[in-house]
């Protein structure tokens, strides 16, 4: 279907936002953090994708990327610098799974999820949840908050036991 229409006519076919889907995904970028740097769903992500694939007539998401990327040079535009995705198409096909080169996960692999996607200069986004906790009262205050917590389920039991055995004596 796609071998017929000019290479500027399918890539003025897509929307800007697919668009900036498909220049992260050249960049071999996965759904996951497709979606964080744009800010949106990982479904999303997906969909964008998935519709593409539909109007090329691609099989899945690499031959996708590959013919962008193909498309993007034949036009003689590049995206964020790369003007080319790897051509070898003897690559075995896993699906459309996302993994990572190196399966190996560091902690310090979690401190991009935690700033800001738009804050590049490495200042961290104030913490939330169990770390503002642990910043505001520390380690003591995190077992005085567990205990606490403890006593009301215990007495949010002890009353929902009081009432339906005050309910069983009156049926």
């Amino acid at each position: 279907m796609s071998e017929q229409i000019p290479p500027i006519e399918l890539l003025e076919s897509l929307t800007l936002k697919q668009a900036e889907v498909l220049d992260l995904l050249v960049m071999h970028r996965t759904t996951k953090e497709i979606a964080r740097e744009l800010g949106i769903a990982p479904n999303t992500v997906d969909q964008r994708i998935n519709a593409v694939r539909e109007k090329w007539g691609t099989a899945n998401r690499k031959d996708t990327a590959r013919r962008y990327a193909q498309l993007l040079e034949q036009c003689g535009k590049t995206t964020c610098g790369l003007s080319r995705v790897d051509l070898d198409s003897q690559d075995i096909e896993d699906g459309d799974q996302d993994l990572p080169a190196d399966p190996v996960f560091v902690l310090s692999d979690t401190a991009s999820m935690r700033r800001h996607p738009d804050w590049f200069d490495g200042e961290n986004v104030r913490p939330t949840g169990l770390e503002a906790f642990d910043a505001r009262f520390g380690r003591g205050g995190r077992v005085a908050a567990i205990f606490v917590l403890a006593l009301i389920m215990a007495m949010t039991l002890a009353s929902v036991l009081a009432i339906a055995n005050a309910l069983g004596k009156l049926i």
